[in-house]
């Protein structure tokens, strides 16, 4: 189940990063970088009070969801009411901000903008942790389609960057809405609200919701100060130099997490800790599994691609900064995909904030110090070193309450075999373009297949056998059956 999960998440965060390379490269080429930096300036705005409103009942709801204490309609319902008051509170803050800046398009803007998506994040978590990746995936595709049409409509007709968060927004509200299990799901409001249930679902919830706050802190912080110490241009610039490394890398990175994550509870509620711990160490080598040939892929064929998808304007700085961008968000996945994990398996949440806190501290002084003398270079390095902390810091303390397995020696293997990839890659006596590029894919992929059959990863050659001989005993069966 966990890979046929995992192949409907990798479709549903794959295709959306397609389509984010499409319109990254429309939109390079027909917004200015100071149009470019205000859009996503307000998007990571938007994200990160979205995350501090609404993210923690929805954490809350994945550890719940399989124990015995909560109820599925009582859960959801209690979704509902968070929602509810969430959005009357978003709109009583633009008002206000309305009122002191009579600035009524980025006012109306952000509110839908927050609204919408955490509408559509609750719907989705909802199908996510009760295991339905089939409609997960159906639902983000139909998001994906009407967004970027919409989007690079509006954009044509001269919307700018408020017509992108216009057509984002209407993505999130309408899609779940002409669903009809939405509101099968939905339809519900507690006639006596449990507010001790809900206490424990914020007591467990707020402290990872306000760690991903400071998480995209880390994330925002940079950009934030960018513009305001050098300018929105810098910022568009930093921000499409990370769009296209955090498309493949961290969304690659959510897809397995979603597809693992529920299942890793489950064994750890039915089967107990030790259950839970193999399955972690398997998730593991399956997430860098992926991550690291993608990321060494990606520099091996940016030269083919990335003229394609990014305007000259922001090509070169794109280009430059890739590598380190990339490790940079290795990193973070490392921290936010697994690391993280243990102080929500062992309900330890309050202590991801003392992690990511220090981290976030660190980051703005950082930022503070670096951007002015090296401007893009010191919010990179300043974010790096946040990132490091998290992990190692992160990785020490929760081992105090979850020791999260780590096959040190496999994990060494899938460095090997992604480096040799790399170097492979490198060395081919062809150019570049689009079809040389989809030759080093293809090369890549065989290439990295075989080092993982060599090394025999994770016991590979054992998998597979078992594997062939349960199809070779199904085949028999019906043979000696017709």
């Amino acid at each position: 189940m966990q890979l046929r999960h995992s192949l409907f998440y990798l479709l549903a965060h794959g295709i959306p990063a397609l389509a984010a390379f499409f319109t990254l490269a429309l939109y390079t080429r027909w917004l200015s970088p100071e149009a470019y930096g205000l859009y996503s300036t307000l998007l990571v705005m938007a994200n990160s009070a979205n995350i501090i409103l609404f993210n923690w009942v929805y954490v809350a709801l994945m550890r719940y969801w399989n124990t015995s204490e909560f109820q599925e309609d009582e859960l959801t319902s209690l979704v509902c009411v968070v929602l509810v008051t969430g959005s009357v509170l978003i709109i009583g803050v633009a008002t206000v901000y309305f009122l002191f800046t009579r600035d009524a398009l980025i006012a109306a803007t952000i509110a839908i903008l927050m609204i919408s998506n955490a509408i559509y994040m609750g719907y989705q978590r909802i199908n996510s942790i009760s295991l339905q990746a089939e409609r997960y995936l159906f639902i983000e595709l139909a998001r994906v389609v009407f967004t970027t049409l919409l989007a690079v409509g509006l954009v044509l007709t001269g919307y700018s960057w408020y017509g992108i968060l216009l057509a984002i927004s209407l993505g999130f509200l309408l899609i779940p809405l002409v669903s009809p299990h939405f509101w099968q799901r939905f339809w519900h409001y507690p006639k006596s609200l449990n507010y001790r249930k809900l206490l424990k679902l914020l007591k467990y919830g707020w402290p990872l919701s306000l760690t991903f706050m400071l998480l995209e802190l880390i994330h925002a912080t940079d950009r934030i100060l960018l513009s305001w110490l050098v300018g929105f241009e810098a910022a568009g610039q930093y921000a499409v130099a990370f769009s296209l490394p955090f498309q493949l890398l961290i969304l690659v990175a959510s897809a397995i997490n979603m597809a693992a994550y529920p299942l890793i509870l489950q064994a750890l509620e039915q089967q107990g800790e030790e259950a839970a711990k193999a399955k972690l160490a398997d998730y593991l080598l399956v997430l860098l599994g992926l991550l690291l040939p993608s990321y060494f892929g990606l520099i091996a064929v940016s030269h083919d691609f990335m003229p394609l998808l990014i305007g000259a304007d922001y090509l070169g700085e794109s280009l430059r900064l890739l590598p380190i961008i990339g490790f940079l968000l290795i990193i973070n996945a490392i921290y936010l995909f697994y690391i993280s994990l243990a102080f929500q398996i062992a309900k330890q949440t309050h202590k991801t904030v003392w992690v990511v806190g220090l981290a976030a501290l660190l980051n703005l002084i950082l930022n503070l110090i670096l951007i002015p003398f090296y401007q893009i270079n010191g919010a990179i390095l300043a974010s790096l070193i946040s990132y490091l902390i998290c992990v190692i810091y992160g990785y020490r303390l929760s081992a105090n309450y979850f020791k999260m397995p780590i096959l040190w020696l496999e994990l060494g293997k899938l460095v090997i075999a992604a480096s040799l990839m790399l170097i492979a890659l490198k060395n081919l006596p062809i150019g570049t373009g689009l079809l040389e590029g989809l030759i080093r894919i293809l090369i890549g992929v065989i290439l990295y297949l075989a080092m993982i059959w060599l090394l025999n990863i994770s016991k590979v050659r054992l998998v597979l056998d078992d594997f062939l001989k349960t199809v070779n005993k199904r085949n028999e069966s019906t043979h000696y059956q017709s």
